[in-house]
């Protein structure tokens, strides 16, 4: 069989959306400041436009537990005292039929496209990083505009 390529679209253009409680102690959250848009979260190592079966990449998604997403500096870490956040993604189309081996954070047991964020406290930040081997042809296109939950 010969090698064929494809192609993955609008790689550059994923979002995540971080979802979580601003104020410690609120019994509700109404979602004001609670979500925020980030782009570029992700990134898909090396980043081109073809690629050959066989190849391998990097799919990271890298969350500083101190950042100011929210509007105002927090520590993600602190105000929720998990060590694992939540990546839901929107699609499994790179995962599907490829090679996928976990090298920081894992696979969230029961559910085909979540995943584990895990918390590094050398690094302080939250990590997730998959590599795929692409055994699968064809065409891929990636637009995300995922969640994470704390």
């Amino acid at each position: 069989m010969g090698t064929k390529y494809f192609k993955i679209f609008f790689a550059v253009l994923i979002l995540s959306v971080l979802q979580s409680c601003p104020n410690t102690g609120e019994e509700v959250c109404d979602g004001k400041e609670a979500s925020a848009n980030i782009p570029n979260l992700i990134t898909i190592t090396p980043l081109k436009q073809v690629y050959s079966q066989g190849e391998e990449i990097t799919y990271q998604l890298i969350i500083p537990s101190e950042n100011n997403y929210f509007g105002d500096p927090v520590n993600l870490y602190q105000k929720t005292g998990t060590t694992d956040g939540w990546y839901i993604a929107s699609t499994t189309q790179l995962f599907d039929g490829n090679n996928v081996t976990y090298v920081k954070g894992s696979k969230r047991n029961g559910a085909e496209n979540w995943h584990n964020v895990t918390y590094n406290s050398a690094s302080g930040n939250y990590e997730l990083e998959i590599k795929v081997k692409l055994n699968k042809t064809g065409n891929y296109s990636l637009f995300a505009d995922d969640r994470v939950d704390f």
